[in-house]
């Protein structure tokens, strides 16, 4: 489904960056979280809590991470699909394509009448 179809505005280009720097910090978060839990495992005695709090860090920054570059990945593919996004023209450019063809049989025609 495409932003047009969802209803939804279209993020500008600056939001989508945005975007793609919260996605790279939330995969700083996961080598984090990762980084924690292997630490507090290699202690002599690892506090079973400690490791619940990065486990549970850890899956909610990678549900996070993979549902935003679903996101990322969807607009991309419109993007080469020629369906509508910012600042794609692909649909005016197929009507003016479309309409160059139409005034050239007009213009066939009429040298043919004449």
């Amino acid at each position: 489904m495409s932003y047009k179809d969802s209803g939804q505005p279209q993020p500008s280009l600056k939001e989508r960056l945005q975007k793609l720097d919260e996605i790279e910090s939330k995969v700083m978060q996961i080598m984090q979280s990762a980084g924690g839990t292997l630490d507090e495992l290699s202690k002599d005695i690892p506090s079973q809590k400690q490791i619940e709090i990065h486990a549970h860090n850890f899956r909610d920054a990678v549900r996070d991470v993979e549902l935003e570059l679903i996101s990322q990945l969807n607009y991309l593919s419109q993007v080469l699909a020629g369906l509508p996004y910012e600042k794609n023209v692909y649909k005016e450019t197929i009507d003016l394509t479309i309409a160059a063809e139409r005034l050239k049989n007009v213009e066939r025609i009429l040298s043919k009448a004449l």
